[in-house]
């Protein structure tokens, strides 16, 4: 991963002279139409101890026409290699380890997709991963998408980090936290709230996590954070003040973590697993979470995403997103920040200025510091990160986890669902000097977070 010279402020990974990925190669969300699947897999009471099923070739074979031959013409004319259901790991092993043929897989997987705690969700049943020839024709993809069973077939987009520039830690005494009026806040109990984070996992005995309560998901991954991008993000949440350790975090919270990144880069660049991303936003919304923080983007959009964002909301949980650090290299709109719902967050230096590389945008919903900001990493080195313990690092990355921590507005106000929320974070930011009479701007949203405002 290209590092970038200490003090300059760039993201810390900076984005390689190739091109990234738009969208993960091969990979690709299929949503069967729900209704063509369920009056065939048998009565609602046994789709409803979807738990004790047994996935059987019968079971498969029940499976009509109508969908059977869409998958089969995409395994003859797309190179359809396996699909696996949107659902829980336990639930895709199942599937795979059931004693069918390779076709038979693939409809049992369609079968899962529509079973279970999805049975009455359905914007989100039907949905599969398949995985497909990368060279794939369109022509072919559309002729498959025509079959009355398959609601749509969209490429699943690769999200990469959005962290940044490594500074100086003796130079950096946390000026983020006073920034945001950290200091001055009368910060409630939120020890009863818990914030996910989805990201490259967390190093849990890191000293400045002693005592946070931690949840952490990393299912078909080692539990090292090889990158440390998590556990940086996860200390500006929540690292414990007052401990005579390291730092402070924003927020007294509990954590929940869920790892999607692999344990080895692509092409010497770290992808999200198209898998472990949908997982962790389908579980997140199950979580009982407060807020969630995705440092992480990229240029695809799929409506499978939004459906997934959009839950989250439905059941209370406010997804904070960073921008992206792409302002030199054409300012693409990236995603998840521009999927609806979504408070989008970009950075600014201490100069209280915009963060050069912070992506700009009328999708912008506030803004918070990511230049040079002090927090944990891994105790232990890796091959992939010099640094250790602390370090400080820019980023859109690090902009985003100030205001998913400043989801503390819910411990005082527990009747406020997100809007109210992002509401409350907005009405209350602070007008930088560079905005002058506007009171909103493509590059800061409506200002800077005053946590201070927020929780007076």
């Amino acid at each position: 991963m290209n590092r970038t010279q200490p003090g300059v402020d760039t993201p810390t990974f900076e984005t390689p002279k190739r091109k990234r990925l738009e969208y993960v190669p091969g990979q690709y969300f299929v949503r069967i139409h729900p209704g063509a699947v369920r009056p065939h897999l048998g009565s609602q009471e046994r789709l409803a101890s979807f738990a004790e099923l047994t996935f059987t070739s019968d079971m498969a074979d029940s499976i009509p026409l109508e969908v059977a031959e869409p998958l089969d013409y995409l395994r003859e004319n797309a190179g359809l290699k396996n699909v696996r259901p949107l659902s829980a790991d336990a639930v895709r092993a199942r599937v795979q380890h059931a004693d069918v043929s390779g076709r038979q897989r693939d409809q049992l997987a369609v079968a899962a997709s529509v079973m279970g705690e999805q049975e009455n969700e359905d914007q989100l049943a039907g949905i599969a991963i398949a995985e497909l020839d990368p060279k794939v024709g369109v022509a072919n993809l559309r002729r498959a998408e025509s079959a009355g069973a398959i609601d749509f077939i969209e490429p699943v987009p690769a999200r990469w980090l959005a962290g940044a520039t490594v500074a100086d830690p003796h130079h950096n005494l946390q000026w983020g936290l006073r920034a945001i009026r950290w200091f001055d806040a009368q910060r409630p109990d939120a020890s009863s709230m818990s914030v996910g984070i989805i990201d490259t996992g967390i190093d849990e005995g890191h000293p400045d996590f002693e005592g946070v309560e931690m949840k952490y998901d990393h299912v078909g991954t080692r539990a090292e954070d090889i990158v440390g991008h998590g556990t940086h993000v996860a200390g500006i949440i929540a690292a414990m003040a007052n401990n005579a350790v390291g730092i402070a975090g924003v927020a007294s919270c509990p954590l929940q973590m869920w790892k999607v990144f692999p344990d080895e880069p692509h092409d010497d660049r770290y992808y999200t697993d198209p898998d472990r991303f949908a997982d962790a936003l389908l579980a997140a919304s199950r979580a009982g979470i407060s807020a969630l923080n995705i440092s992480l983007g990229g240029t695809g959009s799929a409506q499978t995403e939004q459906l997934l964002i959009q839950r989250l909301i439905d059941n209370g949980v406010t997804v904070v997103a960073s921008m992206g650090n792409e302002a030199a290299r054409g300012n693409p709109t990236l995603y998840p920040a521009a999927y609806d719902g979504v408070l989008a967050v970009g950075a600014i230096a201490e100069t209280r200025e915009r963060s050069s590389f912070s992506s700009t945008g009328p999708h912008i919903g506030i803004c918070a510091p990511g230049s040079n900001i002090l927090s944990t990493l891994p105790c232990r080195k890796s091959a992939h990160r010099s640094e250790r313990m602390y370090a400080a690092w820019s980023g859109t990355s690090m902009a985003a986890p100030h205001v998913t921590a400043a989801a503390l507005v819910a411990a005082k106000h527990p009747t406020f669902g997100p809007a109210e929320i992002k509401d409350r974070l907005r009405e209350t930011a602070t007008r930088l000097p560079a905005m002058g009479p506007r009171r909103r701007t493509h590059e800061y949203g409506v200002g800077a977070l005053d946590l201070h405002a927020a929780l007076s």
